[in-house]
């Protein structure tokens, strides 16, 4: 799951089968940017894109997809999970029994 959260708590998620990599993010985040376009086309002025150090959030290829979409981005330190409101939610989301009828669950 790859998921953006705003400060009102609005969730912006994307379920995957696959492991995270640049071309993963560069997905979820062209499909959020257009979203947050279309709601209003200056939240560039007044938002900040958190995100960890994770190697796929810092590639190359990422790094000139937000230089080219202008998207306002800054990254934590690493191992600061305190300083990251997304682990709130995913704790609260792991807590919860998201699988009741136990299917089994996992990449093949």
């Amino acid at each position: 799951m790859i998921t953006g959260l705003d400060s009102t708590g609005q969730v912006f998620f994307s379920l995957l089968q696959a492991n995270s990599n640049s071309s993963v993010m560069e997905m979820f985040l062209t499909r959020l940017l257009e979203q947050l376009d279309a709601e209003r086309k200056d939240w560039r002025t007044y938002t900040l894109i958190m995100m960890d150090g994770a190697p796929y959030h810092m590639s190359a290829v990422m790094m000139a997809f937000y230089e080219r979409n202008k998207v306002p981005v800054i990254f934590t330190g690493p191992h600061s999970y305190d300083a990251s409101p997304i682990e709130l939610f995913f704790a609260a989301f792991k807590s919860k029994d998201i699988n009741p009828n136990k299917f089994k669950t996992g990449k093949r």
